[in-house]
């Protein structure tokens, strides 16, 4: 741990040394790099180079734990281990900025973050459980697939994370999801910004510049910034964009739509617009949304979206088109436009979903994440997990959210006032839809979460008329067991 403090001062006094010598600027070693030649012409291991404290402060006393650990259970799934450690520079933006985060932290609290990843997600949730019924503390925490993670939740393996002290959850990176996941008062799993996998996998609205200017539409920034950026303005943008442009009156794939996404990608439209079909009542049981008024509205307005809509069955969310410029809008999973955009010619900037109306308050920008827990076995190390949780969030959303973001956007934010004032808006109001997060605990959830795929705004109705059974019995179900956890 020491090991970087002490090769850092080694490698200012040498580089200090070498300045007075040097004939011209070539000679100097840059202030900003990440190897420094040590006294044998080797490069010294693991300079770090901490950036400057911006943001909000994670407002953690100084502490020194002597070396403890703070261990990390991962899955060698989706190369889930890249969303929260890395093992070693490798001129990476993200991975190094994770990187940096991890020595960072250890240094300041003198801990070593360890993490294991060598097991597909099944068998990581089996392992968290057994580890559990034997007492064994070999890590602290689990970072799996929403569902095993879900899965060890409603088994009882993880610990209640608003019981931890230490905890800060006025801090922002405790929003969004964290709120959501909070079951009466209790919350087992979540996804925050302790890892990078919610801002990959948040569904974000995305739009081609160049044909908005084309189209004369303009881009909406400044309606979003005022808080009046509504669905009936994307669906009019998305109907001017829509076009037959091989002109043979049938549209196809091979022709330019307003408005591009998948299945899921219209799940978490619909929870955005304040549909969502799980909500939580005044005692923080998950109940069955009792907004079916608002549930069918939305979905009438969906069946007119989708007249000018390409919606897909995968999770590519059709960015393949949107990459030709076969669309004015994409809502895609952010971790496509990294995948996919690189080499396009596109120019695009990110949006947040538009709100449903003007009654509705605030943006809301859902998706997905892999979820991690407190493994109840690790209860007695609270306070290392507790500084080593709060510690990485914070530094994650100050120092390596930004850097996703650019990633996503193929361009610096600085590069665009426009851009960063919506990074600024959407990095607080990511979130997971509740009945996506419980969907796997009953099909008859699932059913109703992917709604649009379903059914049609004349049929809402009767449909979830049939599941509203079913969906009470998983719901008593799951409410039962959350009041039997964590006492």
């Amino acid at each position: 741990m020491k090991k970087r403090v002490l090769n850092l001062l080694l490698a200012l006094l040498l580089v200090s040394a070498s300045v007075g010598c040097a004939q011209n600027p070539q000679e100097t070693a840059s202030a900003d790099s990440q190897t420094t030649i040590s006294a044998d012409n080797a490069p010294v291991e693991d300079i770090v180079i901490e950036p400057e404290e911006t943001g909000p402060k994670d407002d953690l006393p100084e502490k020194d734990f002597n070396g403890a650990e703070f261990s990390i259970l991962t899955t060698s799934w989706y190369n889930a281990k890249t969303y929260i450690y890395a093992d070693e520079l490798n001129g990476e933006v993200i991975n190094d900025a994770l990187y940096n985060q991890r020595a960072t932290v250890e240094d300041r609290f003198n801990v070593n973050i360890l993490c294991t990843a060598n097991d597909d997600y099944p068998v990581v949730g089996t392992t968290v459980h057994n580890l559990v019924l034997s007492g064994d503390d070999a890590y602290d925490i689990a970072f799996n697939h929403d569902n095993e993670s879900m899965g060890n939740t409603m088994r009882g393996d993880f610990y209640n994370l608003r019981d931890f002290e230490l905890l800060n959850f006025d801090k922002p990176w405790w929003k969004g999801t964290s709120e959501v996941f909070t079951v009466q008062g209790k919350l087992f799993a979540t996804a925050t910004p302790l890892t990078t996998s919610g801002i990959y996998m948040n569904c974000s609205l995305s739009i081609n510049k160049n044909l908005a200017e084309d189209l004369q539409l303009g881009v909406p920034y400044e309606a979003v910034r005022n808080g009046e950026w509504y669905l009936d303005d994307m669906i009019s943008m998305a109907t001017a964009a829509t076009m037959d442009t091989n002109g043979d009156g049938k549209m196809t794939t091979a022709d330019r739509w307003g408005f591009l996404s998948s299945n899921y990608g219209m799940v978490m439209l619909q929870s955005d617009m304040g549909a969502g079909i799980l909500d939580k009542d005044e005692a923080g049981n998950l109940c069955f949304s009792n907004n079916l008024d608002r549930i069918v509205s939305v979905m009438e307005k969906f069946d007119v979206l989708t007249e000018y809509a390409q919606i897909c069955t995968g999770s590519d969310h059709n960015v393949g088109m949107f990459s030709e410029g076969l669309g004015l809008f994409l809502l895609s999973e952010n971790r496509n436009l990294y995948e996919s955009m690189r080499d396009s010619d596109v120019s695009y900037g990110i949006l947040p979903c538009p709100k449903f109306d003007e009654a509705q308050e605030n943006y809301a920008s859902g998706g997905y994440a892999i979820y991690w827990g407190v493994i109840l076995t690790a209860a007695p190390n609270e306070e290392v997990i507790s500084y080593c949780v709060e510690a990485m969030s914070c530094y994650n959303y100050n120092e390596v959210v930004p850097k996703v973001w650019e990633a996503v956007l193929g361009s610096k934010l600085s590069d665009s006032a426009d851009d960063t004032d919506m990074f600024n808006i959407i990095r607080d109001i990511q979130y997971v839809d509740l009945g996506y997060a419980f969907q796997g605990e009953g099909t008859s959830i699932a059913s109703l979460v992917f709604l649009k795929a379903n059914t049609t705004a004349d049929q809402t109705v009767s449909y979830i008329s049939k599941q509203t059974k079913a969906i009470n019995k998983v719901l008593d179900k799951l409410n039962n067991t959350f009041s039997e956890m964590g006492n």
